[in-house]
């Protein structure tokens, strides 16, 4: 689990420095599809994988998050 947050935040704080909002939606979604299968693959409980899921599109948000925030940061015009 601690391999999938890690992957999932390095590709969407990349999104958010390069990407804008259309690249997060297919991010989310991939996730939300690949976290799905991998449980199902797992045989994982209903409930472990939703709450993993959960965790992995939280962190997707918030990688893009600070992605986007260090963007501006780097593009603002100096005093």
């Amino acid at each position: 689990m601690l391999l999938a947050i890690v992957g999932v935040a390095g590709v969407a704080l990349i999104i958010g420095l390069t990407l804008r909002a259309p690249a997060l939606i297919v991010a989310t979604l991939v996730v939300i599809v690949g976290s799905i299968v991998t449980s199902s693959f797992l045989h994982l409980s209903v409930q472990t994988s939703i709450r993993s899921t959960l965790y992995l599109v939280v962190v997707t948000q918030i990688a893009y998050l600070v992605g986007l925030a260090i963007a501006v940061l780097r593009h603002r015009p100096g005093r």
